[in-house]
Protein backbone atom coordinates (compact mmCIF):
# COMPACT_ATOMS: atom_id res chain seq x y z
CA UNK A 1 0.00 0.00 0.00
CA UNK A 2 2.36 2.77 0.75
CA UNK A 3 4.85 1.23 -1.74
CA UNK A 4 1.90 2.18 -4.36
CA UNK A 5 1.52 5.12 -2.96
CA UNK A 6 5.36 6.07 -3.19
CA UNK A 7 5.04 5.37 -6.51
CA UNK A 8 2.20 7.17 -7.46
CA UNK A 9 3.45 10.71 -6.25
CA UNK A 10 7.38 9.47 -7.44
CA UNK A 11 5.20 9.67 -10.98
CA UNK A 12 3.69 12.95 -10.14
CA UNK A 13 6.55 14.42 -8.83
CA UNK A 14 8.41 13.33 -11.84
CA UNK A 15 5.57 14.50 -14.73
CA UNK A 16 5.71 18.11 -12.55
CA UNK A 17 9.35 18.24 -12.99
CA UNK A 18 8.91 17.90 -16.59
CA UNK A 19 6.45 20.28 -16.92
CA UNK A 20 8.63 22.66 -14.88
CA UNK A 21 11.89 21.77 -17.18
CA UNK A 22 9.38 22.32 -20.56
CA UNK A 23 8.68 25.49 -19.18
CA UNK A 24 12.07 27.04 -18.50
CA UNK A 25 12.92 25.82 -22.25
CA UNK A 26 10.20 28.19 -23.73
CA UNK A 27 11.17 30.35 -22.15
CA UNK A 28 14.44 30.83 -22.64
CA UNK A 29 14.18 30.65 -26.51
CA UNK A 30 11.31 33.21 -26.28
CA UNK A 31 13.47 35.75 -24.34
CA UNK A 32 16.10 35.04 -27.31
CA UNK A 33 13.80 35.47 -29.80
CA UNK A 34 12.51 38.81 -28.36
CA UNK A 35 16.34 39.72 -26.56
CA UNK A 36 18.54 39.27 -30.55
CA UNK A 37 16.63 42.13 -32.52
CA UNK A 38 17.96 44.61 -29.45
CA UNK A 39 21.24 42.57 -29.72
CA UNK A 40 21.50 43.71 -33.32
CA UNK A 41 20.48 47.09 -32.98
CA UNK A 42 23.14 47.53 -30.20
CA UNK A 43 26.06 46.21 -32.06
CA UNK A 44 25.07 48.20 -35.11
CA UNK A 45 25.22 51.24 -33.66
CA UNK A 46 28.60 50.75 -32.79
CA UNK A 47 29.47 50.15 -36.48
CA UNK A 48 30.77 52.59 -38.80
CA UNK A 49 29.11 50.66 -41.93
CA UNK A 50 25.84 51.94 -42.94
CA UNK A 51 24.90 48.46 -44.47
CA UNK A 52 22.95 45.57 -43.29
CA UNK A 53 24.75 42.06 -44.46
CA UNK A 54 23.28 38.62 -44.83
CA UNK A 55 23.50 36.73 -43.02
CA UNK A 56 23.89 39.66 -40.32
CA UNK A 57 27.35 39.80 -38.59
CA UNK A 58 26.09 39.29 -34.68
CA UNK A 59 29.83 39.08 -33.64
CA UNK A 60 29.99 41.99 -30.92
CA UNK A 61 33.79 42.35 -31.47
CA UNK A 62 34.04 42.69 -34.97
CA UNK A 63 33.90 46.06 -36.70
CA UNK A 64 32.32 47.93 -33.36
CA UNK A 65 33.96 50.42 -31.73
CA UNK A 66 32.68 53.31 -29.13
CA UNK A 67 34.49 56.00 -31.34
CA UNK A 68 32.02 54.43 -34.40
CA UNK A 69 29.15 55.37 -31.51
CA UNK A 70 29.82 58.64 -30.68
CA UNK A 71 30.15 59.66 -34.23
CA UNK A 72 27.03 58.20 -35.37
CA UNK A 73 25.29 59.60 -32.32
CA UNK A 74 26.96 63.34 -32.82
CA UNK A 75 25.81 63.16 -36.77
CA UNK A 76 22.20 61.71 -35.60
CA UNK A 77 22.05 64.36 -33.06
CA UNK A 78 23.11 67.44 -35.38
CA UNK A 79 21.07 65.50 -38.40
CA UNK A 80 17.78 68.49 -38.94
CA UNK A 81 15.82 69.55 -35.94
CA UNK A 82 16.69 66.10 -34.13
CA UNK A 83 16.65 68.06 -30.71
CA UNK A 84 13.68 69.69 -31.02
CA UNK A 85 11.75 66.23 -32.86
CA UNK A 86 12.95 64.22 -29.25
CA UNK A 87 11.64 67.12 -26.91
CA UNK A 88 8.18 66.71 -29.40
CA UNK A 89 7.90 62.90 -28.42
CA UNK A 90 8.87 63.70 -24.76
CA UNK A 91 6.12 66.23 -24.13
CA UNK A 92 3.53 64.60 -26.11
CA UNK A 93 3.83 61.38 -24.14
CA UNK A 94 4.30 63.35 -20.50
CA UNK A 95 1.11 64.87 -21.58
CA UNK A 96 -0.76 62.00 -22.58
CA UNK A 97 0.52 59.97 -19.45
CA UNK A 98 -0.86 62.92 -17.38
CA UNK A 99 -4.04 63.13 -19.01
CA UNK A 100 -5.01 59.37 -19.70
CA UNK A 101 -4.19 58.39 -16.25
CA UNK A 102 -5.63 61.05 -14.54
CA UNK A 103 -9.20 60.51 -17.01
CA UNK A 104 -8.45 56.69 -16.37
CA UNK A 105 -8.48 56.98 -12.43
CA UNK A 106 -11.92 59.44 -12.25
CA UNK A 107 -13.67 56.64 -14.32
CA UNK A 108 -12.20 53.84 -13.00
CA UNK A 109 -13.46 55.14 -9.48
CA UNK A 110 -16.93 55.86 -10.89
CA UNK A 111 -17.21 52.25 -12.55
CA UNK A 112 -16.40 50.95 -9.29
CA UNK A 113 -17.66 52.66 -6.50
CA UNK A 114 -20.48 55.09 -7.87
CA UNK A 115 -23.93 53.52 -8.13
CA UNK A 116 -26.00 55.13 -11.15
CA UNK A 117 -28.47 53.68 -13.96
CA UNK A 118 -26.54 52.13 -16.79
CA UNK A 119 -23.40 51.78 -14.69
CA UNK A 120 -22.15 48.26 -15.67
CA UNK A 121 -23.18 48.60 -19.65
CA UNK A 122 -21.19 51.74 -19.82
CA UNK A 123 -18.37 49.70 -18.75
CA UNK A 124 -18.71 47.34 -21.20
CA UNK A 125 -19.23 49.78 -23.83
CA UNK A 126 -15.91 51.59 -23.08
CA UNK A 127 -14.52 48.36 -23.08
CA UNK A 128 -15.73 47.65 -26.53
CA UNK A 129 -13.94 50.69 -27.96
CA UNK A 130 -10.56 48.50 -27.04
CA UNK A 131 -12.04 46.32 -30.56
CA UNK A 132 -12.06 48.97 -32.46
CA UNK A 133 -8.92 49.53 -34.27
CA UNK A 134 -7.87 52.97 -34.58
CA UNK A 135 -7.65 53.36 -38.53
CA UNK A 136 -11.57 52.96 -38.49
CA UNK A 137 -11.84 56.80 -36.48
CA UNK A 138 -8.74 58.29 -37.66
CA UNK A 139 -10.47 60.09 -40.57
CA UNK A 140 -12.86 61.50 -37.82
CA UNK A 141 -10.29 62.49 -35.64
CA UNK A 142 -8.49 64.19 -38.80
CA UNK A 143 -11.58 65.63 -39.70
CA UNK A 144 -12.00 67.06 -35.84
CA UNK A 145 -8.94 68.72 -35.49
CA UNK A 146 -9.03 70.18 -38.81
CA UNK A 147 -12.68 71.66 -37.96
CA UNK A 148 -10.81 72.89 -34.61
CA UNK A 149 -7.33 74.42 -36.92
CA UNK A 150 -5.33 72.45 -34.56
CA UNK A 151 -3.54 70.58 -37.07
CA UNK A 152 0.72 70.25 -36.78
CA UNK A 153 0.11 71.60 -32.82
CA UNK A 154 0.60 70.28 -29.74
CA UNK A 155 -2.89 69.96 -28.48
CA UNK A 156 -4.32 68.47 -31.79
CA UNK A 157 -1.48 65.24 -31.08
CA UNK A 158 -2.62 64.96 -27.06
CA UNK A 159 -5.93 65.17 -27.08
CA UNK A 160 -7.27 62.38 -28.79
CA UNK A 161 -5.07 60.27 -27.23
CA UNK A 162 -5.67 61.01 -23.71
CA UNK A 163 -9.11 58.93 -23.01
CA UNK A 164 -7.61 55.25 -23.06
CA UNK A 165 -9.88 52.53 -22.38
CA UNK A 166 -6.89 50.48 -21.11
CA UNK A 167 -6.44 52.77 -18.34
CA UNK A 168 -10.30 53.15 -17.14
CA UNK A 169 -10.07 48.57 -17.32
CA UNK A 170 -7.00 48.75 -14.73
CA UNK A 171 -8.12 51.73 -12.48
CA UNK A 172 -11.11 49.92 -12.16
CA UNK A 173 -10.43 46.48 -11.57
CA UNK A 174 -7.34 48.04 -8.50
CA UNK A 175 -10.33 49.82 -7.00
CA UNK A 176 -12.33 47.28 -6.81
CA UNK A 177 -9.65 45.54 -4.39
CA UNK A 178 -9.87 48.44 -2.37
CA UNK A 179 -11.78 46.92 0.66
CA UNK A 180 -14.82 49.70 1.17
CA UNK A 181 -14.82 50.00 4.66
CA UNK A 182 -11.84 52.08 4.40
CA UNK A 183 -13.40 54.43 2.48
CA UNK A 184 -16.35 54.45 4.91
CA UNK A 185 -13.75 55.37 7.53
CA UNK A 186 -12.94 58.27 5.93
CA UNK A 187 -16.16 59.53 4.98
CA UNK A 188 -17.01 58.50 8.75
CA UNK A 189 -14.23 61.37 10.10
CA UNK A 190 -16.21 63.99 7.56
CA UNK A 191 -14.16 63.84 4.40
CA UNK A 192 -16.24 64.78 1.70
CA UNK A 193 -16.34 62.59 -1.82
CA UNK A 194 -13.52 63.94 -3.36
CA UNK A 195 -11.32 64.28 -0.14
CA UNK A 196 -11.62 60.24 -0.50
CA UNK A 197 -10.75 60.07 -3.70
CA UNK A 198 -7.73 61.79 -3.46
CA UNK A 199 -6.35 60.99 -0.03
CA UNK A 200 -7.80 57.37 0.16
CA UNK A 201 -8.05 55.70 -2.98
CA UNK A 202 -5.64 57.17 -5.43
CA UNK A 203 -2.80 56.75 -2.53
CA UNK A 204 -3.88 53.39 -2.50
CA UNK A 205 -3.74 52.64 -6.35
CA UNK A 206 -0.11 53.11 -6.51
CA UNK A 207 0.54 49.80 -8.11
CA UNK A 208 -2.14 50.53 -10.51
CA UNK A 209 -1.00 53.74 -12.17
CA UNK A 210 2.22 52.15 -12.44
CA UNK A 211 0.92 49.74 -14.97
CA UNK A 212 -1.51 52.42 -16.54
CA UNK A 213 1.03 54.92 -17.18
CA UNK A 214 3.76 52.55 -18.54
CA UNK A 215 0.83 51.40 -21.22
CA UNK A 216 0.14 54.68 -22.07
CA UNK A 217 3.44 55.99 -22.07
CA UNK A 218 4.56 53.36 -24.35
CA UNK A 219 1.53 53.47 -26.49
CA UNK A 220 2.04 57.51 -27.24
CA UNK A 221 6.01 56.85 -27.69
CA UNK A 222 5.72 54.45 -30.40
CA UNK A 223 2.39 56.14 -31.82
CA UNK A 224 3.19 56.40 -35.47
CA UNK A 225 0.03 56.62 -37.23
CA UNK A 226 -1.55 59.70 -35.69
CA UNK A 227 1.32 61.95 -35.56
CA UNK A 228 1.89 60.79 -39.87
CA UNK A 229 -1.98 62.41 -40.26
CA UNK A 230 -1.77 64.73 -37.82
CA UNK A 231 1.82 66.40 -38.37
CA UNK A 232 2.26 68.75 -41.60
CA UNK A 233 5.32 70.87 -40.29
CA UNK A 234 9.05 69.67 -39.72
CA UNK A 235 9.21 71.07 -36.25
CA UNK A 236 6.52 69.15 -34.92
CA UNK A 237 7.27 65.45 -36.18
CA UNK A 238 8.15 62.95 -33.54
CA UNK A 239 10.41 60.24 -33.15
CA UNK A 240 8.54 57.70 -35.06
CA UNK A 241 8.52 59.82 -37.90
CA UNK A 242 12.40 61.06 -37.44
CA UNK A 243 13.78 57.26 -38.12
CA UNK A 244 11.99 57.36 -42.08
CA UNK A 245 14.92 60.29 -42.62
CA UNK A 246 17.66 57.84 -42.63
CA UNK A 247 16.28 55.65 -45.99
CA UNK A 248 17.86 57.91 -47.85
CA UNK A 249 16.27 59.04 -51.32
CA UNK A 250 13.22 57.00 -52.34
CA UNK A 251 14.19 54.85 -50.19
CA UNK A 252 16.74 53.32 -51.91
CA UNK A 253 19.62 53.28 -49.12
CA UNK A 254 19.40 53.00 -45.35
CA UNK A 255 21.29 54.47 -42.95
CA UNK A 256 21.46 51.15 -40.91
CA UNK A 257 23.87 52.58 -38.19
CA UNK A 258 22.17 56.04 -37.54
CA UNK A 259 18.73 54.30 -37.48
CA UNK A 260 19.75 51.75 -35.18
CA UNK A 261 21.41 55.09 -32.97
CA UNK A 262 18.33 56.50 -33.31
CA UNK A 263 16.65 53.40 -31.92
CA UNK A 264 18.63 53.44 -28.92
CA UNK A 265 18.33 57.01 -28.33
CA UNK A 266 14.23 55.83 -28.72
CA UNK A 267 14.35 53.05 -26.05
CA UNK A 268 16.17 55.07 -23.40
CA UNK A 269 12.72 56.66 -22.16
CA UNK A 270 10.79 53.46 -21.88
CA UNK A 271 13.59 51.29 -20.30
CA UNK A 272 13.35 54.03 -17.83
CA UNK A 273 9.96 54.43 -17.14
CA UNK A 274 9.71 50.80 -16.77
CA UNK A 275 12.78 50.76 -14.51
CA UNK A 276 11.24 53.37 -12.12
CA UNK A 277 7.43 51.81 -12.25
CA UNK A 278 8.86 48.21 -12.28
CA UNK A 279 8.18 47.45 -8.43
CA UNK A 280 4.33 48.66 -8.78
CA UNK A 281 3.54 47.04 -11.87
CA UNK A 282 4.07 43.55 -11.70
CA UNK A 283 1.66 43.55 -8.57
CA UNK A 284 -0.83 46.33 -9.87
CA UNK A 285 -1.16 44.11 -13.14
CA UNK A 286 -1.52 40.50 -11.20
CA UNK A 287 -3.81 42.47 -9.02
CA UNK A 288 -6.26 43.78 -11.98
CA UNK A 289 -6.34 40.69 -13.78
CA UNK A 290 -6.97 38.07 -11.14
CA UNK A 291 -9.67 39.91 -10.32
Amino acid sequence: MLRTEFRRRRRISAGESVKTYLIYVVSILLAIVYLVPFYWTVIKAFRDSIFANFPPNMNPFSQTSISYFIVNLRTVWGFGDFPLWYFNSVFVSICVVAGSVFVGMLAGYAFARLKFPGRDYMFYAVLATLMIPFPVISIASYVFMLDLNWLSTYQGLILPQIASALDVFIMRQYFLTIPEEVELAAKIDGMKPWQIFFRVSAPMAKPAIAAATIFSFIGSWNNFLWPLMEVHSLNMFTLPLVLNFFKGANGTQIYWNQMMTVNILTMIPTIVIFVVFEKYFISGISMNYSR
